[in-house]
């Protein structure tokens, strides 16, 4: 098998240093690029199984190296990380087709974690072909049914989502399908043979909650007869899906993070 390889698209000559450094102790190749232009000449001559891109380069805009990956159909997962990052920014890279998002300052490991998610994803893909004319046409999706455009367009982003490590906040609707769309994100995802753990935060008693999603051990409080293992704890490994988050107290939410 050959080895894995990485384009790193970073203008600053220190960090594009300290991200190679991070990468190449884990057995990887990796090449380097401080613009637009020399990005797309690394692209044009080798193929790269993980990109790192830079949003903001000295010229022009990141989003349009992750453009030509994805209307060109070019095998390489794009990771964006930006020291201008927010949810709507997020939110954008994902809905175009990147893999994963880092905002700076991160450490090694979270990028360590990042790539090797990435290049697990790459090798899937490898064994796993699929016709993208069927994708785009299909009626059903795990639990949901559907063939609309906007159904489409939603059953891409989850595919695109489900692989990262991010969390995902899935808005909507009663009834529209949050629930439907946290079990596909989570069978879309390396964690898939995990549990899946559903917590409906408007339906348990706001005292209660705590211990509901972080357990609790016996007498701890009135009416705690038993150790009890939290929601947290029993969705290791899996994915944790909160509904009605917002109905969650603030405090409580807090210590979530």
């Amino acid at each position: 098998m050959s080895q894995n390889q990485v384009l790193i698209v970073e203008d600053s000559a220190s960090l594009r240093r300290i991200y190679a450094q991070y990468v190449e102790k884990e057995g990887v190749l990796v090449d380097a690029a401080a613009t637009l232009a020399e990005a797309h000449t690394a692209l044009d001559s080798k193929v790269y199984q993980v990109v790192l891109l830079d949003l903001r380069l000295p010229d022009g805009d990141g989003f349009e190296l992750l453009k030509r990956i994805i209307e060109h159909q070019i095998k390489s997962l794009v990771i964006i990380m930006t020291a201008h990052g927010s949810i709507d920014v997020a939110v954008d890279a994902i809905r175009l087709g990147a893999y994963d998002f880092l905002e700076k300052p991160f450490d090694a490991r979270r990028l360590k974690v990042a790539i090797s998610s990435a290049f697990a994803q790459v090798a899937k893909l490898n064994f796993a072909p699929v016709d993208l004319a069927e994708k785009r046409e299909r009626e059903t999706f795990h639990s949901f049914i559907g063939a609309s455009p906007a159904m489409q367009d939603m059953y891409h982003l989850i595919e695109r989502a489900g692989p990262s490590k991010a969390s995902v906040f899935v808005t909507g609707e009663s009834g529209s399908g949050k629930e439907l769309t946290a079990e596909a994100l989570h069978k879309q995802s390396a964690r898939s043979e995990g549990p899946f753990v559903a917590i409906n935060c408007a339906a348990i008693p706001k005292d209660l909650m705590e211990s509901e999603i972080f357990g609790h051990v016996k007498g701890a409080f009135t009416g705690a007869s038993a150790n009890r293992e939290g929601a947290a704890s029993k969705a290791n490994g899996g994915t944790l899906f909160l509904d009605e988050i917002g109905e969650m107290s603030l405090d409580l939410q807090t210590k979530l993070l």
